[in-house]
């Protein structure tokens, strides 16, 4: 192996280290400028006040029944 290749590869790298922070950062902000108002609040506050059958809990239980 030449000293060329080695730093073709140290340059792939780096450069794949960097594009892959840059997607987090991407994701991190996009998901951070979500809805934040009293309303989005309010909201959130309901949907933790208790348990909800959905299709998704009653799929559930048709496949776990014995």
């Amino acid at each position: 192996m030449t000293k060329q290749t080695n730093l073709k590869r140290r340059h792939f790298l780096l450069s794949a280290g960097v594009g892959g922070v840059g997607a987090a950062a991407a994701v991190v902000a996009v998901r951070s400028s979500g809805e934040s108002g009293p309303d989005a609040v309010a909201a959130t506050e309901q949907d933790k006040r208790g348990y909800r059958m959905t299709d998704h809990v009653a799929a559930y239980y048709r496949t776990a029944r014995v």
